[in-house]
């Protein structure tokens, strides 16, 4: 008998694979729902001009973001539950760089670079940091609307609790 074939090892590789067929068919706990946000980000009362949006699920931490089109709109795919909200357009800020031609951000569903259109606007750098920003939401199950409303003089964020 071949000890490569062994009854044995045959039976513990059959095992495994059986074990991880079941791992890989079972329901993921790290999965979370999602709902789609929509609405416009205010600056001082008036359209944020470009850039990008993110949410950040307090709780199991998971992320999305979107981009704020030049007239301050922006849609998005946010996991439900109590999020932090960060903000930012520094992308669009001129002498960033070596890069020339319009920033580009990736699309996450096509996996595609596509031209980040609108004009920058310099806001408190304490909004690009959901943990800093103060900006908070709960995004419930289903459509919705939230517009997204930024000072020049934002208030401190809370720190995390336990700290």
């Amino acid at each position: 008998m071949n000890p490569c074939f062994s009854p044995l090892i045959v039976r513990c590789g059959l095992s495994l694979s059986w074990l991880a067929l079941l791992a890989g068919c079972g329901h993921n706990s790290r999965s979370v729902e999602h709902a789609d946000v929509s609405g416009q980000v205010l600056f001082q009362g008036k359209p944020l001009p470009g850039g990008k949006v993110t949410f950040v699920a307090v709780n199991g931490g998971f992320a999305s973001s979107g981009t704020i089109d030049d007239n301050g709109h922006y849609q998005i795919r946010a996991p439900v539950g109590k999020v932090q909200i960060g903000v930012t357009n520094r992308m669009l800020q001129a002498n960033r760089g070596p890069i020339k031609g319009p920033p580009l951000l990736a699309k996450t569903e096509a996996k595609e670079r596509q031209p980040l259109k609108g004009r920058y606007v310099q806001i408190p750098s304490q909004y690009e940091d959901p943990s800093t920003s103060g900006l908070t939401y709960t995004v419930k199950p289903g459509p919705q609307t939230h517009d997204i409303e930024l000072s020049a003089n934002p208030r401190a964020a809370s720190p995390p609790a336990g700290q």
